[in-house]
């Protein structure tokens, strides 16, 4: 339990607007520079520069926000080369349509294998090298392409083949190889070059393989990606791409069946919704461990009241049951621990996202008497003051919004390197053992991913998505840094934040910041509370990283701001 724990929040991390106040008085941060503004539509992406600027041709064309985000979405994959988002991997989006004033949630998330019947001896990997025995079993059935047609068929407005267009042309132009992505290429060329099919991806006409300013052309994608314009996705489903997946994925010793990619359907369901401070919060519903991790955090921010004490960047206290109520996360993974502690008490996932949950909950945190919380020490705390994945979100001239995460939800191109017509095939499986015997054969399997959608009287004011691995812990600190502490969100994003917590030890947890980041005293009182703190450089603190972009909406002014994390970096076009 404690290993697949670690190994999950790992790989994750490779895929990698309550008033606050120090006496009376609002403790406010200076607003911050947004990435970027608009009146009439804006596009933000964790990732993408190119494909940011798809989704904002896609919108003066006259495509609404779906039709942008899926437009940015597949050319996020093209520009990424399949390294950390694929179009076989997987999709969750949170929706607002403004002519009907609803809100929606869309699961495009992996399927298990129906002929996966012993999910426990599936090849596992190294999450932090990638390396293990390359396996067809750790294949998933793909859910993104389905997502994209689900979303376009439901609420698009240009033809999918326009939505299609900016992928394909960059696929067929090429772009400059990156130092980023010459580097993870040079890194996995071992995985990368393991089969002839993706190593003709990846070498050049010499059989070299493509570095630094090099022009880096995917011309087998672009043609996968032209029978999609033309067909629909249901081409890598049921068509010529799904029998070659379907072909690949077996001579490895895969599971996958052709009735898998048949069968497979991404699905609608009302998306979790709590409220904060006279704010409705609209989040994955309860399929995805994502949107309950959320709502269950935000109602606990809600009755922690950390505006009273200062924001986490000046306040020990703050920062320490912020970091308290993050670690609840592990609901996720070991409910049973919680069952044997706490007898008679459902964990369930509909449970965790009430507010009678959450009420229940924080009495536990505060007495000490919490699995999952550090008992803190009395009389503790001080206030110092100082002397892989990709998402985008989407709004249109309609006001409608579109908040989509997808991911390939492993290391970089896997461990097995496996390319069918261009398209990357992620070995999301090799980590998930116990998730696929939990879930069963053939059914969704639970990610965590979580878009939101932040509403004031029913009208979205802050749309948002994140990745990493400290993807929880990061998307907690900026929404609490908009909802508590009052800052912009950009500001919100700029402000320090703690990573992902080492869970080696779970239930016991070290919190793990960048060193600099926080102020000493603030640490210091941390510690003092109880909370053990590990400092990490910047390198070996990248795994653990989050990473958000959101747009700030203000209804009435119709004033549109783009924020984002800036180690990506995340990109913002408006106009």
């Amino acid at each position: 339990m404690r290993a697949r724990i670690v190994s999950l929040m790992t790989v994750c991390a490779v895929v990698a607007g309550g008033f606050p106040a120090e006496g009376n008085e609002p403790d406010r941060v200076a607003s911050h520079s947004f990435l970027a503004e608009g009146r009439d539509g804006l596009v933000a992406g964790i990732t993408g520069k190119r494909a940011v600027h798809s989704g904002i041709e896609i919108l003066k064309r006259g495509g609404g926000a779906v039709d942008a985000a899926m437009a940015t979405a597949m050319t996020q994959v093209v520009e990424a080369a399949g390294e950390f988002v694929s179009f076989a991997g997987m999709l969750s989006m949170v929706y607002y349509d403004a002519s009907r004033k609803e809100y929606y949630y869309l699961n495009a998330g992996y399927n298990t294998p129906i002929e996966e019947t012993d999910p426990l001896s599936i090849p596992g990997m190294d999450p932090r090298t990638g390396g293990g025995t390359p396996s067809g079993r750790t294949a998933l059935v793909p859910g993104f392409m389905a997502g994209v047609q689900a979303a376009h068929d439901r609420f698009g407005k240009l033809p999918m083949a326009q939505v299609v267009e900016p992928a394909i042309a960059l696929a067929d132009e090429g772009f400059e190889v990156a130092p980023h992505l010459a580097g993870s290429i040079e890194y996995r060329k071992g995985v990368l070059g393991r089969l002839p099919e993706t190593k003709r991806v990846f070498t050049k006409e010499g059989g070299a393989f493509y570095g630094q300013g090099d022009r880096f052309r995917q011309p087998e994608l672009a043609a996968t990606l032209r029978r999609v314009a033309e067909r629909g996705a249901a081409d890598m489903y049921t068509g010529a791409w799904a029998d070659r997946f379907v072909a690949a994925v077996r001579k490895e010793g895969g599971k996958i069946t052709l009735e898998d990619m048949k069968s497979y359907r991404a699905t609608w369901e009302d998306p979790l919704q709590t409220t904060f401070r006279g704010r409705q919060v609209y989040a994955p519903g309860l399929s995805s461990r994502g949107g309950v991790d959320t709502v269950e955090a935000l109602n606990l921010l809600e009755l922690a009241d950390l505006g009273r004490s200062g924001q986490p960047s000046r306040s020990s206290e703050s920062l320490f049951w912020l970091m308290q109520i993050a670690n609840n996360q592990l609901l996720s993974y070991g409910p049973e621990e919680a069952a044997k502690r706490y007898p008679g008490r459902d964990f369930a996932p509909r449970t965790r996202a009430t507010k009678e949950h959450a009420r229940w909950l924080w009495e536990r945190m505060r007495q000490g008497e919490w699995l999952y919380a550090v008992r803190p020490a009395a009389g503790a705390g001080t206030n110092a003051r100082p002397g892989h994945s990709s998402g985008v979100v989407a709004v249109d001239r309609w006001d409608n919004v579109a908040a989509v995460t997808h991911s390939i939800n492993t290391v970089a191109w896997g461990n097995t390197g496996i390319f069918v017509a261009g398209v990357s095939i992620p070995d999301s499986a090799s980590f998930q053992q116990d998730a696929i015997k939990q879930a069963g054969p053939g059914r969704r399997l639970p990610e965590g991913m979580n878009p939101l959608i932040v509403a004031r009287d029913g009208r979205p004011v802050l749309a948002s998505t994140a990745i990493g691995g400290g993807v929880h812990q990061r998307n907690l600190q900026v929404i609490a840094g908009v909802l508590e502490f009052d800052l912009d969100a950009q500001a919100a994003v700029d402000a320090p934040a703690f990573l992902l917590p080492d869970w080696s030890a779970s239930p016991k947890t070290v919190a793990q910041v960048r060193t600099g980041a926080f102020d000493p005293k603030v640490l210091e009182g941390v510690r003092t509370l109880g909370q053990e703190v590990k400092e990490l450089g910047r390198q070996e603190s990248d795994m653990f990283v989050g990473y958000w972009a959101g747009i700030a909406i203000d209804p009435q002014s119709r004033r549109l701001r783009g924020a984002g994390t800036g180690e990506l970096p995340s990109h913002a076009e408006g106009y």
